[in-house]
């Protein structure tokens, strides 16, 4: 897996993708099959490929039931029912997913597979079961191809609201035998994680995904992608929508009929803020030496409108990270986090004193993030020598 900034699908990404790709943003495609149709993703996947980039496909089994009609152009798409109705597969409807899989994988040129999985539950034994089987049915198809099989470990609500079920699911999902983990973390509504213990907590249970000395890529990461080198993370995956900026099973249900957000003005991710900003409404209130700082540069910040700054936004935070990834090793990746976080929460405190108030409480998280990466380097000493040590 190479280490860095992965582009993570979402709706209208592939384009968004391919032109950060072709000015040299990112290290690797996480295609999702919710937006993109199979014959699609073979078209782009070979552009992606012609760049360099390594590239996996997240079948996105979290709510099984639930299906689209680009889910519906994939081989497996009969499979996507009920998880009371996948526990029952026999061997041969197993066998066949696997041939499904292995279409899909082969189609794109998968360079590892990523094991379908429904969300990881408190005291759901059932599940644990189920995603030993679906496991066991992408591990053929890694077998098969000669690439490595991706775990995905997706912890869900009931088991991110306490220590002891992190520690319990973790401890089911690494009894597979994987070649390294998909991971990802159920936070609440929030627009950016920001509760100090459910961050912690996150960064926790990555840390202990990386001590298997395998690799992680941290799915669905967004802005919180700054921690995932610094829990020892190979890859973390960044996309434009806010809806990609941590694991939610809302993707894979009903839509609200909100639509793409009407006429909100556009958002700057400004990488001194570690966070949005509205531009021009806010910048310009700003006096002239703080807006300098506050306005990232980037190829996209001109014309400006809301499909610049989701191409800004994604540029700005794979440029960031391909910084910190860069670092020796987890420890001087957080404390490189650590140093950014600092001056993002100065120059917050600068825009406060200057009497602006950003609409999007963009300056809630940083604080928090700050305590649960100094938790996690005095609590994890252990951990962070060990994977020094690999």
């Amino acid at each position: 897996m190479r280490r860095g900034a992965w582009h993570q699908f979402g709706d209208r990404s592939q384009k968004l993708a391919l032109e950060q790709l072709q000015n040299g943003i990112g290290v690797g495609v996480i295609l999702s099959p919710r937006d993109l149709s199979y014959d699609n993703a073979k078209k782009y996947a070979a552009q992606y490929h012609a760049l360099g980039a390594e590239l996996v496909i997240d079948q996105q089994f979290y709510v099984p039931s639930f299906s689209n009609k680009n889910l519906e152009s994939y081989p497996t798409s009969q499979y996507r029912v009920a998880a009371s109705c996948l526990h029952q597969l026999t061997d041969a409807q197993l066998a066949n997913l696997s041939r499904g899989l292995q279409e899909i994988n082969k189609g794109v040129a998968a360079n590892a597979i990523i094991a379908p999985a429904v969300v990881y539950e408190a005291g759901r034994p059932d599940i644990v079961a189920l995603n030993a089987k679906l496991f066991s049915a992408a591990r053929s198809v890694g077998d098969t191809l000669g690439v490595p099989t991706l775990a995905t470990v997706v912890l869900g609500n009931s088991v991110t609201a306490a220590d002891q079920t992190v520690q319990t699911a973790l401890s089911q999902a690494t009894a597979l035998n994987a070649d390294g983990w998909y991971f990802a973390f159920e936070f609440s509504s929030e627009r950016v994680p920001a509760m100090r213990d459910r961050v912690l907590r996150c960064c926790v249970a990555g840390l202990a995904l990386a001590c298997t000395a395998k690799p992680v890529l941290h799915a669905f990461a967004g802005p919180m992608g700054l921690l995932s080198f610094g829990f020892g993370a190979t890859g973390a995956g960044i996309g434009h929508s806010q809806n990609l900026w941590h694991f939610s099973r809302s993707r894979w249900g009903p839509s609200d009929g909100q639509g793409g957000g009407g006429d909100a003005p556009a958002r700057f991710f400004s990488a001194a803020l570690w966070g949005t900003i509205v531009h021009p409404d806010e910048t310009a209130q700003l006096p002239q030496g703080v807006r300098n700082q506050v306005l990232t540069p980037s190829p996209y910040v001109s014309p400006w409108n809301r499909w610049q700054a989701n191409k800004h936004l994604v540029h700005v935070i794979c440029t960031t990270l391909s910084g910190v990834a860069a670092q020796a090793n987890a420890r001087v990746c957080a404390q490189s986090a650590v140093s950014i976080l600092t001056q993002a929460r100065t120059l917050h405190t600068a825009v406060a004193a200057s009497g602006v108030a950003l609409c999007d409480g963009t300056n809630t998280y940083q604080q928090n993030w700050l305590s649960a990466v100094g938790d996690l380097l005095t609590q994890r000493a252990d951990e962070f020598a060990f994977l020094e040590l690999l």
